[in-house]
């Protein structure tokens, strides 16, 4: 209705575009159930929470980490606060470790079963060698790959399970999932020769 008037025929002709859809959800998350006459800083309502204000300021932390824009973009009804976004995240970061536990396995909450995976590892090593470097880091990188077919697009593997609780900060892995033992070297065969 915005963007192509009041018209019922190009209402149906165009349907809804992502700005109707964005400018409705703005909408609807400015919307205050209390307004506090005089009040410095209005707080929006998680229950009138919109998907749009959620996706801008995730974004915007995700791409920058900078408090001060997504602040700016708050105060303009356009984005949820920063310790909002802290929170969401710590939240995805919480369910995501708990599917791990659940699952017994560290992957990728996106993997589907029964699907053809392969995967590819490769060291990560920075080891400056500037006279003022005090850290360096060794590590391993893991891609993995599903080859879904037409007839065969695998089994989704169910959502993450947000809790009720409110969530600061991300909690560790199992040890025995961060910490891989040494396998143990077979015991030599003295029939076979010395490689040098």
């Amino acid at each position: 209705m915005l963007e192509h008037g009041a018209d019922i025929k190009s209402q149906l002709r165009f349907g809804a575009s992502k700005t109707d859809l964005a400018i409705a959800q703005l909408l609807q998350y400015n919307c205050y159930a209390r307004y506090k006459e005089g009040a410095a800083t209005h707080r929006h309502s998680k229950d009138r929470e919109t998907p749009f204000p959620v996706y801008m300021g995730m974004s915007v932390y995700t791409k920058t980490r900078k408090r001060k824009l997504v602040e700016m973009l708050n105060e303009h009804g356009i984005s949820i606060s920063y310790d909002r976004v802290l929170e969401i995240s710590a939240q995805l970061g919480d369910a995501t470790v708990s599917k791990y536990v659940e699952d017994g396995v560290v992957c990728p909450p996106v993997l589907r079963k029964g699907l053809f995976t392969t995967s590819a590892m490769d060291n990560i090593d920075h080891n400056p060698t500037a006279t003022t470097a005090t850290t360096s880091f060794h590590g391993t990188s893991v891609s993995v790959f599903q080859h879904p077919t037409k007839e065969d697009k695998g089994e989704e593997c169910g959502q993450l399970k947000f809790g009720e609780k409110k969530v600061k900060t991300v909690p560790e892995l199992p040890d025995s999932f961060t910490n891989v033992r040494l396998p143990s070297s077979p015991r030599r065969n003295p029939l076979l020769p010395r490689v040098m």
